[in-house]
């Protein structure tokens, strides 16, 4: 990965650029920003170019300061994810004998590349298809890298430990890695990655340095997927950035797989038509079908009805225009929108995100999600 590979960013992507020339690297790093920002796609090219051999200091283009060349054989180990000094944490379940990062890290590889790099967690869980179980960095895992870490350096000048969505280390796991990212060892750099920066221990956050990363932009988006994209139409790359609300990670989705994004929303408007009319049938139904996903399914799609229930408020306000990905989007929020209004909108979210939190805690999906589903349908009656 070189940063000319990223969308977005370039402030950022010149300021480390320029500390790596500096000789002043912080030893341990926290890349924070929202989902589809590039944050893992960052956290690879810096590897990849602080360990290059041939450093591209002229030309560069898109106003950057320096890149690694992708030529040398750091930067194809690097690029391939297969350098002996490349490690990653990220979190994983317990399967088929496998319960560490390292156990799945063919699958890891296979995922960055199908995805390249714009990374989520739902989609990685889908992917090594964790059934009904929540994925975490363990205890076992922390050890298993700091173990690695006594060794000397194999090939590279710096040695990169990539900890993907640090919010997944469990409350046990923290301690174990405090006193190594606040004295690493020599030529070792750590470089978490972040999407809520309020579920990360304080204890961790005061041995880092907090980096924010932006979303990128509609054009850079636009740029981006038109490249991976090359045989889609122009006018499928614009539907997907607009119907993303620049989030560059679901518009990627989308053009991969539409599918998915139907599901999603047949989904909602089968689940609120089911609660309007509080059909207990219907209900019952769902919720079992509900229960049946694993639960970071069930918890993203209940994040998803949350935002479109937001949008659905924004539009009966008229305060936002929505571009729908098919006509029974457009036909059915074109009515839902005038039962959607600022008092039950609160309780809606609120009890989503009580739903959320239930279900990460590892509550019945199914109470959970039929109590839900009768809260909403009698404030509809209200």
């Amino acid at each position: 990965m070189q940063f000319k590979d990223i969308p977005g960013n370039v402030k950022v992507m010149n300021k480390m650029i320029a500390a790596a020339g500096e000789q002043r690297i912080a030893h341990a790093q926290m890349f924070v920003g929202p989902p589809g920002a590039g944050k893992l796609m960052l956290a690879l090219a810096y590897a990849q170019f602080i360990n290059c051999e041939n450093k591209l200091v002229e030309n560069v283009g898109k106003g950057l300061l320096a890149d690694s060349c992708g030529q040398c054989p750091s930067c194809r180990k690097f690029a391939s994810m297969e350098h002996p000094d490349l490690h990653f944490l990220f979190p994983v379940v317990n399967m088929d004998d496998r319960k560490l990062s390292r156990d799945f890290m063919s699958d890891w590889r296979e995922y960055i590349k199908k995805k390249s790099g714009i990374v989520n967690l739902n989609s990685w869980y889908e992917h090594i298809q964790v059934e009904n179980k929540q994925g975490f960095i363990s205890v076992d895992n922390i050890s298993d890298i700091l173990s690695r870490l006594q060794y000397k350096n194999h090939e590279a000048k710096v040695k990169v430990i990539i900890i993907w969505m640090a919010e997944k280390i469990q409350y046990a796991a923290a301690p174990k890695i405090l006193k190594t990212l606040e004295e690493p060892s020599d030529n070792t750099l750590f470089l978490l990655i972040a999407e809520n920066h309020d579920l990360i221990l304080p204890t961790i956050l005061s041995r880092v340095q907090n980096i924010r990363i932006e979303a990128p932009s509609s054009q850079q988006c636009f740029d981006f997927l038109r490249n991976a994209f090359p045989t889609r139409p122009e006018d499928d790359v614009f539907d997907a950035i607009y119907n993303s609300e620049g989030n560059l990670e679901k518009a990627y989705d989308y053009l991969q797989a539409p599918g998915e994004m139907m599901i999603v929303s047949k989904f909602f408007r089968d689940w609120m038509r089911t609660c309007f009319a509080l059909n207990g049938k219907g209900i019952f139904e769902m919720s079992a079908t509900f229960s049946g996903f694993g639960r970071e399914k069930q918890k993203h799609l209940l994040a998803e009805s949350a935002r479109k229930l937001m949008n659905t408020f924004q539009l009966g306000l008229k305060t936002k225009e929505i571009k729908f990905y098919n006509p029974e989007d457009d036909q059915f929020f074109s009515k839902f929108a005038t039962y959607v209004n600022k008092s039950n909108l609160d309780f809606f979210c609120k009890s989503i995100d009580d739903a959320i939190l239930h279900i990460e805690r590892n509550g019945n999906p199914k109470l959970i999600f039929t109590d839900l589903s009768f809260d909403i349908g009698r404030v509809f009656r209200l």
